[in-house]
């Protein structure tokens, strides 16, 4: 048994997998009566838990997780939270007491707290003051053991850590915004922060292994331009500080056996020495090539840790919480933002972004994070001004730094809103050949193709980002959802939709309603108006305008509306 699992059992008297497949069976059971929120409620909150942030989990961060309320949220004045979770309690309890001799586990929400807990017949469960997730163990980097092997969680195993953290950085938005507009003086400039790698001694064939995976984690981190990487630490006298911010010493692990490559990983802050982060990941040999094994393992490393939600970026994220400043620190703020698609955390990188163009104005990144929120908002579609200042700002940010892939990827979103489609693609295409591992990149590009309607090279690009990445990228995922309604496959649509649930994402929330008004689900339209009703201010009169804005082709636009009439909603009509 791993060590995860012998301390979860510890804890919560089950194993991880036994949970989860409790979990599972609960929610497939049509007799466990429990609204989709509720689902996705206990599902965030078992997941939390796993990661070791039970402990962080308070009614603000459900709000704005699950419920998609915004940073402005104020549980002293909207109950939902606590009405909500007093449902999915009362929902599991009266399970529980009908079917829980069948159902073999339970698993219930005490009051008082958000930690589940899982007991299964004759056990009973671990007070609630010791129900501490195991990943919550900390140690110090000097420590016998180099490196925890600690097991993933089985989907999105890079990226529950920077999901939360980003949400953080988020919902620090406006109180970092209003402390940054205050500055008396020149603010402080952060800069991108430095990855140093770190490999064990090892001897003969060990050795050779771990150069080999060292050399390469290196070349796969330098393809993203969000942090500088070095393969040791900088020579005693030499300062690097003027060319970059934080310092992470990442220490890795690599091992070959007969069936799997494994490789073992820490983040360690250089400067106090606490070891913030470790994982480890695996993968089979099959029939592929030993060493086309290994890349691949450590391309999807390379990307969880500087992806735009890798960890590096996370933790930079979180610090910015405590010593906001302008610059990097503002790039972090419309990525996290992006991601999440948090209208009011967009608001505030902004205007983050515009007062660091006041002190730099040829940096790469922070002109191109500008023409990203520029185009996020939507301002770029209402404005021929605020298209042409998006276009020039990522013009300007391809010329300062022609090897970016952001910078192409600002330049693809901006020429695209702007009309010039086919260039749009080739900037998408260039930012794809300069990082062909970020799978964030054919994503986006894919998108833009499907809703332009050339469709099969919008899948084929959705393809190739769901088999680089655990986690599947919105705008592949959306691109899924959309070929699968396309093609009458309205229930796939609709369960693709449901899980990039997201009540400012407004094409989703269109495409929701379209697929439930094709299979008769009153209900799910009317719960996805709601939504978009509560998200419209600011957008256009109609989901036509809307969706035209956004490039779709007529023939899906049509094919949409023929979903919402028998929604009983017509595109106009929206609010």
């Amino acid at each position: 048994m791993d060590d995860r699992n012998a301390c979860q059992q510890a804890h919560s008297a089950v194993t991880e997998d036994e949970a989860r497949a409790a979990l599972d069976r609960l929610l497939a059971d049509r007799k466990f009566h429990a609204t989709d929120r509720h689902r996705k409620l206990l599902r965030y909150l078992i997941d939390e838990f796993f990661a070791g942030r039970s402990g962080r989990v308070k009614a603000y961060t459900i709000a704005i997780d699950v419920f998609g309320r915004p940073t402005t949220f104020d549980a002293a004045t909207d109950p939902i939270v606590r009405v909500e979770v007093s449902r999915l309690r009362a929902a599991l309890a009266q399970y529980h007491d009908n079917f829980g001799e069948k159902a073999g586990l339970r698993i219930e929400l005490p009051k008082g707290n958000y930690v589940p807990h899982f007991t299964t017949s004759g056990r009973s469960p671990a007070p609630s003051g010791i129900a501490i997730s195991p990943v919550e163990r900390r140690r110090k980097p000097d420590e016998p053991e180099a490196i925890p092997a600690i097991v993933q969680p089985k989907r999105r195993r890079f990226t529950l850590i920077a999901g939360a953290v980003a949400g953080a950085a988020v919902m620090g938005g406006a109180a970092y915004l209003s402390f940054v507009e205050r500055f008396p003086w020149q603010p402080v400039l952060s800069a991108k922060p430095t990855i140093v790698i770190i490999v064990p001694t090892a001897s003969g064939a060990d050795a050779e292994e771990q150069r080999k995976a060292s050399d390469y984690l290196v070349h796969a981190l330098s393809h993203f331009s969000g942090v500088r990487t070095l393969t040791q630490r900088p020579a005693a006298g030499v300062d690097g500080s003027s060319q970059s911010g934080k310092e992470y010493h990442v220490s890795i692990a690599y091992n070959v056996a007969s069936h799997e490559h494994r490789v073992s990983w820490q983040v360690v802050d250089a400067q106090s020495n606490e070891a913030l982060r470790a994982g480890t990941a695996k993968a089979d040999i099959d029939s592929s090539d030993a060493r086309a094994v290994q890349e691949k393992l450590l391309t999807r490393l390379a990307g969880s840790l500087a992806g735009e939600e890798g960890v590096i970026v996370s933790l930079e994220a979180a610090g910015q919480l405590v010593s906001p400043s302008l610059g990097y620190g503002c790039v972090l703020l419309a990525y996290a933002s992006l991601a999440r698609i948090d209208p009011e955390g967009l608001a505030s990188a902004r205007t983050c972004l515009e007062r660091s163009v006041t002190y730099q104005a040829v940096d790469a990144d922070v002109l191109a994070s500008l023409a990203m929120v520029l185009v996020a908002t939507g301002e770029a579609s209402a404005s021929p001004t605020a298209a042409a200042r998006a276009m020039e700002l990522a013009d300007k940010a391809v010329a300062l730094a022609p090897q970016s892939s952001q910078s192409y990827v600002a330049q693809m979103q901006a020429r695209f809103v702007g009309g010039d489609k086919e260039a749009a693609f080739l900037s998408g295409r260039r930012a794809a050949a300069l990082n062909p591992l970020d799978d964030a990149i054919p994503a986006r590009l894919g998108l833009l193709f499907f809703v332009s309607g050339d469709y099969s090279e919008g899948v084929r690009l959705a393809r190739v980002a769901e088999a680089g990445c655990d986690y599947l990228h919105r705008d592949a995922a959306l691109t899924l959802a959309l070929d699968d309604y396309r093609n009458g496959k309205y229930r796939d649509a609709l369960t693709r939709a449901r899980q990039l649930a997201n009540p400012a994402d407004t094409a989703v929330n269109i495409l929701r309603m379209a697929s439930a008004g094709q299979l008769s689900l009153t209900r799910e339209a009317t719960n996805a108006l709601g939504g978009l009703r509560w998200t419209k201010r600011g957008l256009p009169q109609s989901a036509e305008t809307e969706l035209a804005a956004r490039g779709y082709a007529p023939d899906l636009i049509a094919l949409i509306d023929e979903g919402l009439s028998k929604a009983g909603v017509r595109l106009a009509s929206l609010p």
